[in-house]
């Protein structure tokens, strides 16, 4: 429970500092009910949550964004000046609300510092967008507003795209547990692109399934022979046994490629697919070890090749997940909160929600029912700055900010969101931080009040293996969302679509033909999610004025190469949105970093990591790792207070190692053909590029 003690401003603690009062003490459910924080609402945090809630434990939600589910989850646009306007004149011409009177002040402003806002009335991503085909008049203005300024606040912008694979069994059963589960749908298909606008799409259609090898051998996108050298060394990469698992950490994927003699540069470009736009990895850094991990499962039930959502997964999955919990909860709360520019858009989502939510519970629910069940609160916009353990109390101490801007959607990370607020709290409970790498890192090495750096009361200095932290790195995975004026002449393959040989491994992804929020019986323009999962050579951009607009246009230049369509005049300007994920990076499994992984269970007895990048038994980050997780930092807590049933936890089957050896073995002899028919093929390809250059 919480504790209620405070200490005066005078005291002095062990470490000599001055103690500031508990201004801002924890929710205190106020009742004998074990209390966990969770600070992190993706899937992770939300996973442990509501397994700790059905099994009586009071529940305090914390997440920095306005929106709940991380890197799964989606938001509106917060900010309708993103790409005009630098953030620090931005935040320096803050209001309550984006009127008329804001706008012409702040384009006044820009005047004054020499930039004319309507110099870039042709920008991408603007608030307006003269372009629009149709406009209708403001009545409270009246004056003639394009259309898609009203379009673009219904917008929903994920992460990027996501799979979902069949072996992900923990996050499949949460998902019946909220009663979504018919909201996925079954994908046979991957589909591949040339930079040739008016070339046929690749169809590849389950690979790694032996119905369909012979057909994705002669599919397209490499050769026969380079396709299968890679199909052999993905064999022998699981027939490799598990007393080898420690070596393969310390070996990259393209180095165990290039120990395999059989190999030729075409047949390890298909891992680099895999790596690079998936996990935004290249081989020469990914672990060999989290690639087998990730192979040993779906070779074990390769059929369908993944699943995809028919909606934004705000719908699809964080409402009604929020709903569940809702129904477990006793006292269920959301707490309100407001953005730089008002109430916030994808928060008024939660408020609705809470509003359907106590009405059902006044209308059908027994009052001294509800005061039996554990509560649940969730806080928005609420940052954990530090962290520290009160040598004279054992509590946690807890700083923490309030938001006025959802930090995930920030697209640098050099101007940080700064807090309205902030408070600090003392907590005698459980703590479960569900927080990114990068994240944890800082909290580890924080302290919670204003004074010196002391090692000793940091989490890193009671826990030493936490320090490690600092050792796991991210990339970012850039996302543009574009929303086309009219249909293609040519329509994209419905799901996930991989543009070959692009500029920052780029792939595709319409939602309008998968949100079913989105079809209709016409055909309907393309909204295309675009991924870019080497960022990396545009990143620098984000943090330079008028950067924004430069990865806009190289990002539709590339996509022009694959798709035909002129990137002026066919995409509505006020609707592109960029996401660089600058602070959502994906943590990339490289070599040589299991052992910095963090465990679900630390020195600190009532202190529990969850998270895609902690270490599991799924190893590989994926959504199912993270659900896993939290699962696991759930069981823990259990298994701390002593309350409630043992959480389910399912680990994927996976083919004998036995069986992969066989067949390793078996194809093996027939690699070194493949490998000359390879070679002889290219040697045909060069002499005949040779002849006839491509202009």
């Amino acid at each position: 429970m919480a504790g209620s003690d405070k200490k005066g401003s005078g005291d002095v603690n062990k470490a000599g500092d001055m103690i500031q009062p508990v201004d801002y003490p924890a929710p205190d459910m106020r009742t004998e009910r074990p209390h966990v924080i969770v600070v992190g609402a993706g899937v992770a945090g939300l996973a442990a949550a509501h397994r700790l809630l059905e099994r009586g434990h009071d529940i305090t939600l914390i997440e920095a964004n306005s929106f709940v589910g991380g890197k799964l989850g989606a938001h509106r646009d917060e900010d309708e000046f993103d790409h005009l306007v630098p953030t620090g004149l931005r935040n320096s011409l803050v209001q309550q609300s984006p009127d008329d009177e804001f706008v012409a002040m702040l384009k006044e402003q820009l005047r004054k510092d020499g930039y004319d806002p309507d110099a870039e009335r042709r920008a991408f991503g603007m608030a307006t967008c003269p372009d629009c085909p149709n406009e209708k008049p403001n009545k409270r203005t009246a004056k003639s507003r394009p259309c898609c300024k009203d379009l673009r606040k219904d917008d929903w912008h994920e992460h990027c795209y996501h799979m979902y694979l069949n072996w992900y069994h923990n996050f499949w059963q949460l998902m019946r547990d909220i009663g979504v589960i018919d909201a996925f749908e079954p994908m046979t298909d991957i589909n591949y692109l040339r930079p040739d606008p008016d070339a046929d799409p690749i169809r590849s259609v389950n690979p790694g399934s032996l119905a369909t090898a012979v057909q994705n051998m002669t599919c397209g996108v490499a050769s026969p022979a380079d396709v299968y050298l890679h199909s052999q060394a993905l064999r022998d990469l699981l027939a490799t046994s598990t007393h080898e698992d420690r070596r393969l950490d310390q070996m990259s994927v393209e180095a165990f490629m290039r120990s395999h003699r059989y190999m030729t540069e075409e047949s390890r470009k298909a891992s680099h697919r895999v790596l690079a736009k998936a996990f935004a990895a290249p081989t020469a850094m990914a672990s060999a070890a989290t690639y087998k991990s990730f192979l040993k499962f779906g070779a074990r039930m390769p059929e369908p090749t993944m699943w995809l959502l028919n909606d934004h997964t705000q719908d699809a999955i964080f409402t009604p997940w929020l709903r569940k919990i809702a129904d477990l909860a006793g006292r269920f709360h959301i707490q309100p909160v407001e953005t730089e520019l008002g109430p916030d858009i994808s928060n008024i989502v939660l408020e609705e929600l809470l509003q359907e939510i106590e009405k059902n519970k006044a209308e059908h629910c027994d009052a001294a029912d509800l005061e039996e069940r554990p509560s649940f609160t969730l806080m928005p916009l609420t940052r954990i700055a530090g962290i520290e353990l009160d040598p004279d109390t054992g509590e946690f101490l807890l700083r923490i900010d309030k938001l006025l801007k959802s930090p995930s959607t920030v697209p640098s990370q050099t101007n940080p969101v700064a807090p309205t607020e902030t408070h600090c709290w003392r907590f005698g409970g459980q703590l479960v931080l569900a927080v990114p790498p990068r994240q944890l890192a800082r909290l580890v090495h924080s302290r919670a009040r204003d004074c010196d750096t002391w090692y000793e009361l940091c989490l890193a200095g009671l826990d030493p293996e936490l320090v490690n932290t600092t050792r796991l790195a991210g990339a970012p995975i850039m996302t543009l969302d574009v929303v086309f004026k009219r249909p293609l002449e040519r329509p994209l393959p419905r799901g996930i679509v991989l543009l070959l040989d692009s500029k920052y491994e780029m792939s595709v992804y319409d939602n309008a033909q998968m949100w079913k929020s989105e079809t209709g019986d016409e055909p309907r323009p393309p909204m295309l999610s675009i991924c870019a999962s080497d960022a990396q050579p545009l990143m620098p951009f984000a943090d330079q004025p008028g950067g924004a607009q430069t990865i806009v246009y190289l990002l539709l230049q590339e996509l022009s190469r694959y798709i035909g369509f002129d990137p002026e005049t066919d995409v509505y300007r006020g609707r592109t949105h960029l996401q660089t994920n600058a602070g959502a990076e994906l943590f990339i499994n490289a070599v040589d970093t299991w052992h910095n992984r963090p465990k679900t269970t630390t020195a600190i007895p009532d202190l529990f990591i969850a998270g895609d990048y902690v270490q599991t038994p799924i190893d590989v980050v994926t959504i199912e790792a993270a659900a896993m997780s939290g699962l696991m930092a759930a069981e823990a807590v259990r298994r701390r207070t002593g309350k409630g049933e043992p959480v389910d936890i399912i680990v994927p089957d996976v083919i004998p190692g036995a069986a992969m050896q066989v067949a390793a073995a078996a194809g093996r002899p027939f690699a070194y053909a493949a490998r000359m028919m390879s070679e002889a093929d290219q040697s045909m390809r060069k002499a005949y590029e040779a002849l006839f250059p491509r202009s």
